[in-house]
C-alpha cells in the first residue's frame, strides 16, 4: 500500500467547538499535503411541532436559517484562519447522507469531522451522523473526538 496523499479535503462542520478543532485540525493537514480543503454546513429542514394549524412562512424561516448559517460558517473558517484557504458550501438535508454524497460528488479523498461522543440513550435516540459517515463513505474519514 503507497502513501497517503489526500488532495483534497472534506470538513462538516455543526459550529461547535467540537468541529471547530476538526476544522483546524484538517487544515494543519491539508498545510502538509498541499490538498484543498473544503468545508461544509448542513442545514435541516425546519419543521413545526405545534398541534394546531399555524400560519409559519417556511420560506421566510428557511431564508434566515441560511443566513445564519451563512454567518456562522464564515465566523468559523476566519476564527479557524481558514477563510482564504478553504472553500465553502451550505446544504439543505440529512447531515450524514449529505456529507457522504458530497465527498463522492466532489471526489473527495478523506473527510475530517468532530464526533460529540454521545453514548447510551442519547446516542440510541439522536444517532450518530459520524458513524454512519463512517459505515458509508467512500473515502477514508478522520473523526475528531474530545478529549474530555
Amino acid at each position: 500500500m503507497g502513501k497517503f496523499e489526500p488532495k483534497k479535503i472534506l470538513v462538516p462542520v455543526d459550529f461547535s467547538e467540537f468541529s471547530r478543532e476538526a476544522l483546524i485540525s484538517a487544515a494543519e493537514i491539508a498545510g502538509l499535503r498541499g490538498a484543498k480543503l473544503t468545508v461544509v454546513h448542513i442545514m435541516v429542514e425546519p419543521q413545526s411541532s405545534v398541534p394546531y394549524e399555524v400560519y409559519i412562512d417556511w420560506k421566510k424561516v428557511k431564508g434566515d436559517i441560511q443566513t445564519d448559517a451563512e454567518r456562522l460558517l464564515d465566523d468559523m473558517m476566519l476564527k479557524a484562519c481558514v477563510s482564504e484557504k478553504a472553500g465553502k458550501c451550505l446544504v439543505w438535508g440529512e447531515p450524514a447522507t449529505v456529507i457522504n454524497e458530497t465527498a463522492e460528488r466532489g471526489d473527495f479523498d478523506l473527510i475530517v469531522m468532530a464526533t460529540h461522543g454521545r453514548t447510551g440513550l442519547t446516542r440510541f435516540f439522536m444517532g450518530s451522523v459520524a458513524e454512519n459517515v463512517i459505515r458509508h463513505a467512500h473515502c477514508p474519514v478522520l473523526v475528531m473526538r474530545n478529549p474530555d
